[in-house]
């Protein structure tokens, strides 16, 4: 208790943060382009930062490293991985061999609701492209598309191949995905959301599979396109 203004006033303790809290909150920040491609993360810092010693931060750096977010580097530090061109061929590489089974997965188990929350969300979608682009609208389409796409992988009932995937899709990669569509890859994003509700609907696998492959291809054409123009070979 602490003695203020004349008021004996009863204090509490910040409650404790655990491991998956700061690993958490670390990933975050780096899903959202807080820290610099690049950057040095350092533990003391983060740790005052954070409210608790640096043992959970070095235990979450590791695990960061161990998933692709960062760099550690011996005798140097941890340091944020700058995405190459390889990151995101081997990205959506590896999308490719697991979405689309998991959406023919799902037409067949998919439940009603969950087809009503698609239908909503592809709606939400189709609007947003009909908007100016801004931060804003960008934020607006990531969050609704990935609801969107977590419903689908959810329904098709592979916990392991789920995990893989959502581990992939968390990357800094997939937000400057959005960033990267001119206004007709936003318009043709929007339709391909609509027609994989259909199929759904349908319960069509190989439909779903086959326009869920689609869309895949034609986000890394969009990121792969705009990454050769901001990289152009000497």
């Amino acid at each position: 208790m602490v003695m203020k203004d004349g008021v004996l006033h009863t204090t509490y303790a910040a409650p404790a943060r655990s491991p998956d809290d700061v690993y958490l909150t670390i990933k975050q920040s780096l899903a959202e382009n807080r820290y610099g491609a690049g950057q040095y993360l350092r533990e003391e810092q983060l740790a005052k930062s954070l409210g608790v010693s640096r043992t959970p931060v070095r235990e979450a750096l590791r695990r960061l490293g161990a998933e692709g977010w960062v760099e550690i580097r011996p005798n140097y530090g941890v340091r944020v991985k700058a995405w190459s061109l390889q990151d995101a061929r081997e990205i959506f590489e590896a999308r490719l061999l697991i979405e689309p089974f998991l959406a023919g997965r799902a037409a067949l188990k998919i439940g009603a609701a969950e087809i009503e929350r698609l239908g909503t969300l592809a709606e939400q979608m189709s609007a947003i492209t009909r908007r100016t682009s801004t931060p804003e609208t960008t934020e607006a389409w990531f969050a609704a598309n990935g609801e969107f796409h977590s419903i689908i992988t959810s329904a098709a009932g592979n916990s392991r191949l789920e995990r893989s995937l959502t581990s992939m899709k968390e990357t800094p990669l997939i937000k400057w995905t959005f960033d990267s569509y001119d206004d007709e890859h936003r318009a043709n994003s929007a339709r391909q959301h609509v027609e994989i509700v259909q199929a759904l609907e349908n319960r069509h696998a190989a439909w779903a599979e086959a326009i869920t492959r689609c869309h895949i291809l034609a986000a890394e054409k969009a990121v792969l396109d705009r990454y050769q123009r901001e990289h152009p070979l000497p």
